[in-house]
């Protein structure tokens, strides 16, 4: 059957008792000529329904013949949606409500709201950051709790300068802990660690320990003990210096001991010495004996 007879025969059909003009078939196949062609290959019984929902607002044969739309998602070409899309930002290490701020304006949301009230950083995030998604979609983030670790020396900066000596040399990749104590290690002694992005509070990679003044003869003591028990020593910007693994009671270990902790140590000068540790599970990334006299080369004495 031809498109002309389906109209036909529609508009009889539906349009029975409507007082319409004699052109008001063409007008409507006119008027809906592009639904016909969109949807060819659907054959002539969809074009026919399509005019037969359109033609019972022609309630006067007065007016002209008014084509219903239906609403559809925009389009940049043949039924193609298109969708709004946005780049996810880097938000790590941000405080958590910095972090949705963010989030926020680059048009994407987070909708847990346990992370809406935390207040320790961010330390992941999925989407990640420089992946296109489309706006409006969820990042999920992980935050750190806020540490509740001791900070007896107050606000460091970045970790580097404390108890009277400056870091000048980190593995890379590496972060300040965000805390800092004095006299764990004998009165008058300072200590701060550095970690791995993402490690949990209380876990380091490197830890560095100040013995001042009263607390400096530990140093001496070792610094003539250790070499008797298979400690090497160096010479660290001129100053004699112990490297060797010690374990959790202060001894040299044995060879081969995997567990125990990866030391340096040394008089920067009178009353003041340091120990740097490299802790068991960070030596397994890295060549700890290497980052050791690297870190140790880069401490000076500062006032």
């Amino acid at each position: 059957m031809k498109v002309e007879d389906a109209l036909a025969d529609a508009m009889a059909t539906h349009v029975a008792d409507v007082q319409a003009t004699p052109s008001l078939g063409r007008d409507v196949r006119r008027r809906h000529r592009a639904h016909v062609i969109r949807f060819r290959t659907a054959g002539a019984a969809l074009a026919t329904a399509l005019v037969a929902v359109a033609v019972p607002v022609m309630l006067n044969p007065a007016e002209p013949a008014k084509t219903q739309h239906t609403a559809t998602t925009p389009t940049t070409g043949p039924d193609r949606a298109v969708v709004d899309s946005v780049i996810v930002p880097e938000v790590r290490d941000m405080p958590a409500a910095k972090a949705i701020e963010t989030l926020k304006q680059a048009g994407l949301v987070v909708e847990d709201p346990e992370t809406a009230t935390a207040k320790g950083l961010v330390q992941t995030q999925e989407p990640a950051a420089g992946q296109e998604v489309a706006k409006g979609t969820n990042v999920q983030l992980t935050v750190a709790r806020a540490s509740s670790m001791p900070q007896d020396l107050g606000d460091l900066g970045d970790g580097r300068k404390f108890g009277g000596i400056h870091l000048g040399y980190l593995p890379d990749g590496l972060e300040w802990g965000k805390w800092s104590g004095k006299n764990g290690f004998g009165k008058t002694s300072y200590t701060t660690t550095f970690k791995e992005p993402g490690q949990e509070e209380g876990f380091y990679a490197v830890q560095v320990v100040v013995f001042a003044d009263e607390a400096s003869k530990e140093i001496t003591e070792r610094l003539a003990r250790y070499p008797d028990e298979g400690a090497e020593t160096l010479d660290v910007s001129g100053k004699r210096a112990y490297l060797t693994k010690v374990t959790e009671g202060g001894e040299v270990a044995a060879k081969g001991d995997d567990v125990s902790t990866s030391t340096i140590g040394w008089t920067l000068r009178k009353g003041l010495a340091v120990e740097v540790y490299i802790s068991p599970d960070y030596s397994k990334k890295v060549d700890a004996q290497v980052e050791l006299k690297k870190i140790a080369e880069g401490i000076e004495p500062v006032e």
